[in-house]
């Protein structure tokens, strides 16, 4: 099959043929539509995280995705050929064909109303949203603080947010002012202009309820803490300091996503009927599929949502 391959660490991605993935008991061989690309594939195949997550090569980075299932593996039994899909997949998406296992809550039915390339943009970072929601406790009438709105999960904790009644304040550009306004921000903060924490502690003297960041690391999450009140709580789902370093008047909390069964479901019913936008920064055909993870890690391809790439032909 076509797929898009990484020869070894820090080497660009390139075109080429690799053996389709045989369906086993209890998975499902998805015929792929659509595939997200993610900053974990980045860190993947560039070796960032090769002591936490060494993968082997060849290997064909994605694991987000949207397709048709091909084939049903013994055991499977609520599934069948035709059906439509979206998940989180155990081989990797950017190619022609994917498995995933029948039972994993991070696999859902695709509404018809959504399509594919939408469809193929909420799983990782949607229910990366949703295990941070959780950890935040997100309550009516809370002041929550965003670091990181544009990016992917950035895009889905505003709306969740929003829609657990909290005001939520975000940081981004200036040109992001109107796109983060229409996802439900109520005020935006742009860290290009002045220092974060002077900026909030002049709008919000008394703190913010919960501060998620999407962006820090190390110190920098530690001065979270100077714009937050007393008993609030920070989620990061990023790696951070020892929580000692922290005030111990709040709380912290450092995620990794955790899906709860129908967690999926939910969201993409969500952003079918239009209760949930999904926002796609660029799209890609199969053969600018490179380019795709190129763009990720670039710094100066500002990127509002998601990248999605188009299933090879």
């Amino acid at each position: 099959m076509k797929a898009l391959i990484v020869q070894g660490y820090g080497q660009d991605a390139s075109i080429g043929q690799i053996d389709m993935p045989h369906v086993r008991d209890g998975y499902l061989l998805v015929r792929m539509q659509a595939a997200a690309v993610n900053p974990w594939d980045y860190k993947l195949i560039s070796g960032m995280v090769k002591d936490l997550s060494p993968i082997t090569f060849p290997y064909v980075p994605g694991m987000d995705g949207a397709g048709v299932v091909l084939e049903v593996g013994a055991g499977a039994d609520e599934w069948n050929k035709g059906d439509a899909v979206l998940g989180m997949f155990a081989t990797g998406t950017l190619a022609q064909y994917a498995l995933i296992s029948a039972a994993d809550t991070r696999l859902a039915r695709k509404p018809d109303d959504l399509d594919f390339e939408h469809a193929a943009a909420v799983p990782e970072a949607g229910l990366t949203a949703k295990t941070i929601l959780r950890a935040a406790n997100v309550r009516d009438g809370q002041d929550v603080l965003i670091i990181g709105a544009t990016g992917g999960v950035g895009l889905y904790a505003t709306q969740l947010a929003k829609a657990q009644g909290a005001c939520v304040i975000a940081t981004g550009k200036s040109e992001d002012a109107d796109y983060l306004q229409r996802l439900g921000v109520t005020n935006v903060i742009d860290y290009a202009c002045v220092d974060l924490t002077t900026q909030m502690r002049k709008r919000y003297p008394s703190g913010v309820d919960v501060v998620i960041d999407l962006i820090n690391t190390g110190d920098a999450l530690i001065r979270d803490a100077d714009v937050m009140r007393r008993g609030g709580t920070l989620v990061s789902s990023l790696f951070g300091p020892d929580k000692r370093a922290y005030p111990n008047d709040i709380t912290v909390h450092y995620i990794q996503l955790q899906a709860q069964k129908g967690d999926l479901e939910g969201l993409a019913r969500r952003a079918a009927i239009g209760e949930l936008q999904v926002e796609i920064g660029r799209t890609y055909e199969f053969v600018d599929g490179a380019q795709a993870l190129a763009d990720l890690r670039d710094p100066a391809k500002h990127t509002r949502g998601k990248l999605i790439v188009r299933a090879a032909p």
